[in-house]
């Protein structure tokens, strides 16, 4: 795996807004760890072929990730395509690490991007009106190859389902880069009974006072907990202690 930034999740804006030079798509897991898709938008969309070299079909099978869109360009570029070239070589809006989206990267963004005004869908061979960051071509090359010669692909449609072509067909390029979504916020320490084992909750006498902590942890409506354990044990110690 491939060492890549990380952000604190607290730090994601609302799908569609600014974040590390380009435009957050949405959240998607692979290589153990979440990512945050984030779109480089219209102005730096153009169109080509996965492969345009001559010859036989070619098979690039370090790009066959349905996820890591950077490990497929990758390898497409060292392959000797000349649009993995050029995007992984891109610098936008001052960031690095640009690349095609994998077929699932590509799903993340039609699932959440098409909800947007701004990304709503829009065909125009000269790219002219429309939505801000509308995408302007009837599909898209994703990085994930299918079999020799052929690539798989997304129509920016709503219910659209990926399709595969041959990689010498011209399609919408729209480079993206990701983020790996810091785990250290919220991934808790696997519990213990320690705590509770130590804890003598015999003296609990005072329902209101009980019922006041336990809403601090537990979400009525939803029926969820949160917090760390220790924590409640320790405030229900206190109560039962005759401190309440």
């Amino acid at each position: 795996m491939t060492k890549r930034r990380a952000i604190n999740p607290a730090a994601l804006p609302a799908v569609g807004q600014p974040l590390s030079g380009g435009f957050f798509a949405g959240r998607i897991f692979f290589d153990g760890a979440e990512h945050a898709v984030i779109d480089a938008g219209r102005e730096f969309e153009t169109a080509a072929q996965w492969w345009e070299q001559p010859g036989p079909r070619v098979n690039v099978r370090g790009a066959l990730s349905f996820h890591d869109g950077l490990e497929n360009t990758r390898a497409m570029a060292e392959a000797g395509s000349a649009i993995a070239r050029k995007v992984l070589g891109m610098t936008i809006r001052g960031q690095r690490g640009w690349h095609l989206p994998s077929i699932e990267q590509l799903q993340v963004m039609r699932a959440n991007l098409l909800q947007l005004p701004d990304w709503d869908r829009y065909y125009s061979a000269l790219r002219a009106g429309g939505p801000t960051q509308a995408f302007t071509h009837m599909d898209y090359w994703s990085s994930t190859q299918n079999s020799a010669g052929s690539s798989w692909c997304l129509h920016m449609l709503p219910w659209c389902t990926p399709t595969t072509n041959w990689a010498s067909k011209c399609k919408g390029i729209r480079p993206v880069r990701t983020l790996v979504i810091s785990q250290e916020t919220f991934v808790h320490e696997p519990s213990t009974d320690a705590a509770v084992a130590s804890a003598d909750l015999r003296g609990l006498a005072n329902q209101q006072a009980v019922a006041t902590v336990l809403e601090r942890f537990v979400n009525e409506d939803a029926g969820k907990f949160y917090g760390r354990t220790e924590a409640l044990v320790a405030e229900l110690a206190e109560l039962a202690g005759g401190r309440a």
